[in-house]
């Protein structure tokens, strides 16, 4: 069951997106939380053709070893100079200006 605004329902909405995406996607994870069927990953999308990399979160539910629900929410990484902040979304350090 998808709860995304970027992927259509079901696994052939799964596979769709994934065959769409460019060669040049690279995703770097920082963080794995579990609690019971519960998973969310923490990480940052980039190489996907627009000016600023996305950070995600995503969550998903797992039921007999398989994916049964993924809810996401995604953001354009800030700058140094776009964060109220002043600390960075991903990592340590900003990335560069767009």
């Amino acid at each position: 069951m998808q709860h995304s605004a970027h992927i259509a329902p079901g696994r052939a909405g799964l596979f769709d997106l994934v065959r769409s995406l460019p060669d040049t996607l690279r995703y770097e994870h920082q963080l794995v939380l579990a609690e019971g069927d519960h998973v969310m990953l923490y990480g940052r999308f980039s190489g996907q053709g627009s000016p600023a990399a996305s950070v995600a979160a995503d969550v998903v539910r797992i039921e007999n070893g398989k994916l049964a629900e993924h809810w996401d929410v995604l953001q354009d990484e800030a700058t140094h100079a776009e964060s109220a902040s002043g600390l960075p979304m991903f990592g340590d350090h900003f990335p560069p200006d767009r």
